[in-house]
């Protein structure tokens, strides 16, 4: 959902303190000449694009998210179930200590002439403010610890929703928090009862991981594997922003197809069914755009992962004595930038 029109309708904030004792609902919408509507929809659009963020659908059965959602889309009022939805958070955040507290911001909306409902779950940060006091005709200036401090506006959000309210589709981003001694996504599973596809960000990350562990079993070299995986990724995303899982397991076990027929079995294990993996441009280019490594002499080289193996730009030379040189070649210009 990546360079998506947004135009904010509604907007109301509850607040969700467990720190107060109860939440504080606000009966009232914030108006839509406020600066507070453009900082949404800024983070709405951060939220879009972050490489975190995937879908979901509602589990079948009773779900009190989703009657909610269907109250909404068949008219009923915005502000009545947004203060629903608020307190259902709020019970389950009120019972474990490691989720933090947090304004909820709730919005009716279109991306791109769809509507949607977004939750948005902005947890507090602790920071210092100014105080003024004032004694007498002296005024004296303090530091005072404030533990309800908001995301900054350039912040995306760390937790959030998006419901279609044509299909009741979902499209989440959220963070694992201990209950009950586990660690639990309970965004998914205890408010919305969802089930999850892996975002952009966790198919890069097993898709590196597994490459990482059988280039070391196989090759015993996983330098090799890993620049061989970002050479490939990086060649072969095309247009359709997807890169082929068996492109990349020939590519980096071009002479071993025991190790390619494990590495496409461990990447649907992780949970990558799909033949063909959708990364973003993004992400690629961060994930997979270069290749950074560091000798045991200390120097550092960064290089992008498309020269790997290319000897016109970059030389690896196996010395006699069991000693690497590296040759960087056709150098135009020297920066120390």
């Amino acid at each position: 959902m990546e360079n998506q029109s947004v135009f904010i309708k509604n907007i109301i904030l509850h607040i969700l303190d467990t720190s107060a004792g109860a939440s504080i609902l606000s009966n009232k919408e914030i108006d839509s000449e406020e600066e507070s509507h453009q900082f949404v929809k800024n983070l709405l659009q951060k939220m879009l694009a972050d490489d975190n963020l995937k879908d979901a659908q509602f589990i079948e059965g009773p779900n009190r998210v989703r009657q909610l959602c269907e109250r909404l889309q068949s008219g009923e009022d915005f502000i009545v179930i947004s203060q629903e939805l608020a307190e259902i958070l709020y019970e389950i955040i009120s019972h474990q200590p490691a989720i933090p507290p947090a304004d909820l911001i709730c919005c009716l909306m279109l991306i791109d002439d769809l509507p949607f409902l977004g939750l948005l779950k902005l947890n507090y940060r602790t920071n210092y403010i100014h105080h003024v006091e004032y004694q007498g005709e002296t005024n004296f200036n303090l530091l005072v610890k404030q533990r309800t401090v908001l995301p900054g506006e350039n912040q995306k959000p760390e937790e959030g929703i998006l419901i279609n309210l044509a299909d009741f589709s979902i499209r989440l981003v959220e963070k694992e928090y201990e209950i009950d001694g586990n660690k639990e996504p309970y965004l998914s599973k205890r408010f919305l009862n969802c089930s999850d596809q892996l975002s952009c960000a966790a198919k890069a990350k097993i898709i590196s991981r597994v490459a990482e562990k059988l280039g070391k079993k196989y090759n015993n070299d996983q330098l090799d594997s890993i620049a061989k995986l970002r050479k490939t990724v990086t060649e072969h995303i095309g247009e359709s922003n997807s890169v082929a899982v068996e492109s990349v397991a020939r590519e980096i076990f071009e002479d071993n197809p025991i190790a390619q027929r494990e590495y496409i079995e461990e990447i649907k294990e992780a949970g990558i069914q799909e033949d063909q993996v959708h990364l973003s441009e993004k992400l690629v280019e961060r994930k997979f755009g270069s290749h950074k490594i560091k000798t045991d002499t200390g120097i550092v080289i960064n290089f992008p992962s498309t020269y790997y193996n290319n000897k016109e730009m970059i030389e690896f030379i196996n010395n006699p004595n069991g000693t690497v040189s590296i040759l960087i070649k056709n150098v135009g210009k020297i920066s120390n930038k």
